[in-house]
């Protein structure tokens, strides 16, 4: 690893699909379909940065109009 290199928290599509209230064959088709959510192929396993995932929340989040 580089000098001052940070590495991510990764996260499982177990966990992921818990925080976001998906399944993770949610996950799955999302990952089929190339959608919003980036993840990370560490060998045969999917992992998630939990950054991206703060992200893909936060892009989600509607402001609603004031009355």
């Amino acid at each position: 690893m580089g000098v001052g290199m940070e590495v991510p928290e990764l996260m499982t599509a177990t966990q992921v699909a818990r925080i976001l209230g998906v399944s993770t064959e949610t996950l799955r088709k999302w990952r089929a379909r190339r959608m919003c959510l980036p993840y990370v192929r560490v060998g045969r396993h999917i992992r998630y940065k939990a950054a991206d995932v703060a992200a893909f929340v936060e892009r989600g989040t509607v402001m609603p109009d004031r009355f």
